[in-house]
């Protein structure tokens, strides 16, 4: 049956900023880059070594019309570090980071509004 998730997609309004922000702000690489239409292309980036990709497809096509929460987390080893190092580069982190039972949990928005879950082991 299925071994993986391989690609995930999140909505932006301009893929040159998008994959601007995915890669030098957020420290992600660039893994696909391919037309798909006069005016789309896919686009893929994930964080080094990572299975899965995020498909950044423009809003109200591929990318869907969707804003806010994604539903999608990214995992980390020291939460504190990556919080100051994405304030640090612009990034908007929205909640946290703080300690819950279930481990260490942080937010972060992007560009377009799309906001991400990021969560460390509560060690």
């Amino acid at each position: 049956m299925f071994t993986k998730i391989g690609t995930i997609n999140v909505g932006v309004s301009d893929q040159d900023k998008a994959l601007d922000f995915y890669v030098n702000k957020l420290g992600f690489e660039k893994v696909d880059d391919q037309p798909m239409s006069e005016t789309e292309r896919w686009l893929e980036v994930a964080p080094p070594g990572a299975q899965t990709h995020i498909m950044l497809g423009l809003r109200g096509q591929s990318g869907g019309d969707r804003t806010g929460m994604t539903g999608y987390v990214l995992h980390v080893d020291n939460i504190e570090k990556t919080c100051e190092t994405l304030k640090a580069r612009g990034v908007t982190i929205s909640h946290g980071p703080t300690t819950e039972p279930w481990g260490k949990w942080a937010q972060f928005i992007d560009l377009d509004g799309n906001e991400f879950g990021i969560w460390a082991p509560a060690w």
